[in-house]
């Protein structure tokens, strides 16, 4: 899930290792059973190849504790999942995909999630409309999908799958301590995660994420992914079967899989989730807000990362020799700072902390017109809304403001720097998105940032005396 989703609605929707040289995870055979080392490939690396490959890898982190259970869908799986097979996924012993649909990936296993989903529910509600269409496709499915709303159809499928890959996942590796659900387009700082495991006891009932609502239920954001221990997983599905289907009915009324999730979770053991952001994360480095609050704290994960980011941010790590901790200002002066300029037109760079506008002027949504500070306005302040000049003059004369974007007679402000994304260019100038930074008062303030400290506290742990 992308950013909060109103009910009905959808998003751009989250010991030593053994045989270390071999190429993905034992379900490239088809093998499922419980052993959490390497069963085989249908890859026979050569000897160069696994030489390399070992020494790619040679400074990654044990990982053999935690099952990194992955989500994506059929019409996605091949421009996301190569991807994080060449790069994290490669370094792990074990790890297990699950989609909309079973297929196999350049000879890795992609688990069809929606196989036990109770069949009254699968044959008479549309929401499986895609999941019938790309089984009967005869072809590739992007030919099968192209004249379907294949985005809003994945959208309306996805929340089947969070309690069955997750039923599924335990039954087939009971013996993990901790299980890591991520989707396809998250990135997993592996060497943060590991040091952060050793602050937590996996025979405690832990449920930790990124904490978003639903209504009132609190639940972990499943793009930014959600750590899930043992403890936790036994009380949900020890000796149990069936566990998803009784939830097969209810979560056709809700939006998202991953708060539903939390729901079925809380039901069966009365676990809650807890929350870790910033450590984990549903932005990226592009994203991402830079300020004090978050400038030292290492990060487990990053949500919306297409395939060059996925790409990008691995070698970034690779070139640190997977060292940690890999904290936030790190991205920043990896990702932004070479690409700090003093602006940028046909660029957002999500300036929304506070908005200065005109209603007499133009008509606004409901929520700009809230956002917009009324009272108490500087000259400078009072006249933002007229230019992108106007806007920056206001910007600069403003000790909280970093950055400032200019759109459709509005004036927008951040109090953090963020780098932001291309826009396009239409025929009106006057919706045109311009955007700018205190680039002065961004490197003063960075300069001003005393070193890091080497130790920290992360957000969750047991271990309080450590």
């Amino acid at each position: 899930m992308g950013k909060f989703c109103e009910d009905g609605s959808y998003c751009d929707v989250s010991g030593l290792r053994k045989k270390l040289p071999s190429f993905g995870n034992n379900e490239a055979s088809g093998n499922t059973t419980n052993d959490k080392t390497h069963s085989g490939s249908q890859h026979v690396p050569s000897s160069s190849q696994s030489a390399t490959l070992s020494d790619e890898c040679a400074n990654f982190p044990n990982t053999s504790s935690v099952l990194t259970v992955m989500k994506t869908g059929a019409s996605e799986a091949y421009s996301k999942i190569p991807t994080q097979l060449m790069t994290n996924l490669k370094c792990l012993p074990d790890f297990l995909v699950f989609s909309d649909m079973a297929q196999k990936i350049g000879g890795y296993t992609i688990h069809d999630s929606l196989d036990t989903v109770l069949n009254e529910v699968k044959q008479t509600n549309k929401d499986f409309d895609l999941y019938h269409r790309q089984k009967k496709c005869p072809i590739d499915q992007e030919q099968c999908n192209k004249n379907h709303d294949t985005a809003k159809q994945g959208w309306d499928l996805d929340k089947y799958k969070n309690i069955h890959m997750a039923e599924k996942a335990y039954h087939m590796r009971p013996d993990y301590d901790w299980y890591l659900f991520i989707d396809a387009d998250t990135y997993v700082a592996f060497p943060n995660l590991v040091e952060w495991l050793k602050e937590l006891d996996p025979n405690k009932p832990h449920y930790i994420g990124s904490v978003a609502y639903l209504g009132s239920l609190p639940f972990g954001h499943g793009g930014s992914g959600y750590l899930v221990s043992k403890a936790a997983m036994h009380a949900m599905f020890y000796g149990k079967t069936g566990v998803a289907n009784k939830y097969d009915e209810p979560v056709q009324h809700v939006c998202c899989g991953d708060a539903m999730w939390s729901q079925a979770l809380k039901d069966e053991t009365g676990i809650e989730v807890v929350n870790a952001w910033p450590v984990i994360n549903g932005e990226k480095p592009h994203t991402l807000p830079y300020a004090e609050d978050e400038w030292c704290h290492p990060i487990v994960t990053m949500h919306h990362a297409v395939a060059e980011e996925i790409s990008d941010l691995y070698a970034f790590e690779r070139e640190r020799k997977f060292s940690k901790p890999l904290r936030i200002k790190d991205l920043y002066h990896r990702f932004m700072s070479p690409h700090l300029i003093d602006a940028r037109p046909d660029w957002d760079n999500l300036s929304e902390d506070v908005y200065y506008l005109n209603t007499s002027i133009a008509q606004y949504e409901e929520w700009e017109v809230n956002r917009a500070k009324k009272d108490g306005l500087s000259n400078e302040e009072a006249e933002a809304y007229k230019s992108f000049d106007d806007c920056k003059t206001a910007c600069l004369s403003l000790e909280n403001c970093f950055q400032f974007r200019f759109q459709n007679n509005i004036c927008g402000m951040a109090h953090k720097f963020k780098h932001g994304k291309p826009t396009k260019k239409g025929d009106d100038d006057s919706k045109r998105y311009m955007s700018g930074w205190n680039t002065k008062k961004i490197k003063q303030w960075i300069e001003k940032q005393k070193d890091c400290d080497k130790s920290f506290k992360w957000p969750v742990k047991d271990t309080w005396g450590r």
